[in-house]
């Protein structure tokens, strides 16, 4: 067989790799529609924070404008200032430069540039390592194999993937954060081979991206270089590679100088940001105490146990019999050792969704530990350095969630390349059955990765944006694993009033289908509205309207608003609503002797709004349904008519009589359902 045929096999293996792994990582990106403007919440709320730092550099600042980063803003001096680094800004200013149609949706787009760089970067740091071990030797079919199975657990089975499903700013930087550092360990390796002007520029660069994406990565990678640049003066990678170490040094300093510098001037700290600064700090008592019993940070050894535990326990997945069959686990993640975590929320874990790759990585162990000479098996020990240092910052932080498993990515990635062509040498020295066997595990772990975390995101992305999305979401439980005596149908229950707590999944409903709710297992935001039945109330006018004032509806929340109906003695009417803050009221509308017309009152689920309309007069206001109580936990209003049935207001010459709105489909089908 020819060297180019077997040259070819590394081509078709990276094909097919990429493929399977992007189209998991790309659909999930998506939620399976074409809308490349697509944000994690119908508000934009979080996906819009890069905009804003790119807008304030062209604007020559730094600071953004007071208030738009909500509770995510550092206030310093009256300024307003964004914790993450600048990076993917950058990458918006040519862009805003052009144009500002799409300011606030290009996350999107951004998170498949990402990807795009991390499955070229994968790649080539695949077969570099291959090249450090095996040499320069063709490629064998087992190998092939091997490699395609590979590169699909690296693209689109990690929580990447997961990652994908919500396009905004806290998964957004991970792309960026994994995609560089796994492009630092590719230079890494290529410097310490070959430290020529062109390769430490190439590796300097990657290392002052990362600086300025993630600090945690940034400054892991400058740290190592800065190492390499130490161990080359040494001359312990060879008297050929020693004059090399000053320009070494310096893409290690220079990128961790800039970084430090830029958060210096933001936070007055080479790389923490004041969190007694940040409003969500002013408005939640828990995070104040947090603050307090970690001695004002919420970083160090105290929560190490704590991150070990929830990141690495095997049964870090929950398995269910209903749509989408592999979840999250039921519980939100435990503090161990006595630390006082800031914010916890349900959170899978390496070992459970990412299997493969952990088991590749311990397998590269003994191949790194090696005594050996070889400077090519030595040149992957700093690269492997760098990515464990990168997974530090999230091990010693006081705040647990599966998007923090991100940080394991790139060691993943590194030393699972490692172990991967240290465990196919080893089985091609063993009988065929026992390859075959290994390749199809290696294969049905990879899909599972896969697999898991798409099905985790595309339940995540609904119960986030919700609205319509959740709602098809939850139709789509009942179609495909739902009807009478069904698992999800047990988990259907019904009460006049919302439970304050209820089981993971539950689906719960109010009243007579007035509304339906999904319990999604975290202690913030127990229950999300799937849909709600709207409310009108139909007004008769007789002879002649008079001056007058009356109540239609309530909607109780951390402070009750009232909606009233408002006439003239000229027959006109308008709808106001009144709060605590002042009245908004929509516009005066002409009625007729014995004529109708209707005011309604619908919550809007993706918004979290109450929504006011009359007809005629249209659109009157939104009222807050959905609010932060005092424990700043999310919780579901309610909204009371003033009357039941029909009552007449001969002060007002008019007849009115409360009607529900439209029936809630979806809603009367699992109900229908429970009950079989």
């Amino acid at each position: 067989m020819t060297s180019a045929l077997r040259q070819r096999r590394a081509q078709v293996a990276t094909a097919v790799g990429l493929v399977v792994g992007g189209l998991a990582f790309y659909l999930t990106l998506f939620d399976f529609r074409l809308d490349p403007t697509r944000t994690a919440v119908s508000l934009g709320y979080a996906s819009n924070f890069f905009d804003l730092q790119a807008q304030a550099f062209l604007d020559g600042r730094v600071d953004v404008p007071r208030g738009s980063l909500g509770i995510e803003g550092f206030v310093i001096d009256d300024r307003t200032y964004m914790y993450f680094p600048p990076f993917p800004a950058l990458l918006r200013v040519p862009v805003l430069l052009l144009t500002k149609a799409f300011t606030g949706r290009l996350s999107l787009v951004s998170m498949c540039l990402a990807w795009v760089l991390l499955a070229v970067m994968t790649v080539l740091l695949l077969w570099l390592v291959h090249r450090c071990l095996r040499g320069t030797r063709p490629v064998t079919v087992l190998e092939a194999v091997a490699a395609a199975v590979f590169l699909a657990a690296a693209t689109g089975g990690t929580v990447l993937t997961f990652d994908a499903a919500l396009p905004w700013v806290y998964h957004e930087v991970y792309l960026w954060a994994v995609a560089l550092v796994v492009g630092s360990l590719y230079w890494i390796v290529r410097t310490v081979l070959e430290p020529t002007r062109t390769h430490v520029l190439w590796l300097g660069g990657f290392a002052l991206a990362s600086a300025l994406t993630r600090t945690t990565g940034g400054w892991a990678v400058c740290i190592v270089v800065l190492g390499i640049g130490a161990w080359l003066a040494l001359g312990r990678y060879g008297p050929e590679r020693r004059p090399a170490w000053r320009i070494v040094a310096l893409a290690g300093a220079v990128p961790l100088a800039v970084a430090v510098a830029y958060n210096q001037l933001k936070f007055d700290h080479p790389y923490l940001f004041p969190l007694q600064d940040q409003v969500w700090t002013s408005v939640n008592e828990h995070r104040r105490d947090a603050l307090a019993a970690n001695g004002g940070t919420i970083t160090g050894p105290q929560f190490f146990l704590t991150s070990l535990v929830n990141y690495f326990r095997p049964d870090g997945v929950r398995f269910v019999d209903y749509f989408p069959w592999v979840t999250l686990p039921g519980e939100p993640a435990r503090a161990y050792g006595g630390a006082y975590l800031d914010q916890f929320y349900r959170t899978g874990s390496v070992t459970a969704f990412m299997p493969l790759l952990l088991l590749l990585t311990l397998a590269s162990f003994p191949v790194l530990l090696r005594r050996t000479e070889s400077i090519e098996r030595r040149a992957l020990r700093p690269a492997v350095l760098a990515g464990l240092l990168v997974t530090g910052g999230v091990m010693a932080y006081g705040y647990v969630a599966y998007r923090y498993t991100s940080e394991f990515v790139p060691v993943l990635v590194m030393a699972g390349a490692v172990g991967l062509w240290g465990l196919t040498g080893l089985l091609e020295r063993l009988p065929r059955v026992v390859r075959a066997t290994a390749l199809t595990a290696t294969a049905v772990l990879a899909c599972f990765g896969i697999a898991a975390n798409m099905l985790t995101g595309v339940a995540t992305a609904a119960t986030t944006h919700r609205g319509e999305d959740l709602r098809e979401f939850v139709a789509t439980q009942a179609t495909v694993s739902g009807g009478p005596g069904s698992a999800l149908s047990r988990r259907v229950t019904q009460s006049d009033d919302l439970p304050a707590r209820g089981a993971t999944d539950e689906l719960h409903v109010l009243g007579d289908c007035d509304a339906l709710y999904l319990n999604t297992g975290d202690a913030y935001e127990p229950w999300v509205v799937v849909e709600a039945r709207p409310q009108v109330v139909e007004v008769r006018v007789g002879e002649r309207l008079r001056h007058g004032r009356v109540l239609l509806f309530t909607v109780h929340g951390t402070v009750d608003r009232h909606v009233y109906l408002e006439t003239q003695d000229d027959n006109y009417a308008r709808v106001v609503i009144t709060t605590k803050d002042g009245n908004y009221a929509g516009g005066w509308f002409a009625v007729y002797r014995d004529s109708t017309f209707r005011v309604g009152i619908g919550v809007a689920t993706d918004l979290g709004f109450a929504e006011v309309t009359s007809t005629p007069g249209g659109f009157v206001g939104y009222v807050p349904y959905i609010e932060w109580d005092a424990s700043w936990d999310a919780r579901p209003g309610s909204i009371s008519p003033s009357f039941y049935g029909t009552r007449t207001f001969e002060k007002l010459g008019v007849t009115m009589s409360r009607q529900q709105g439209l029936p809630l489909d979806l809603c009367h089908r699992l109900l229908a359902d429970a009950r079989a």
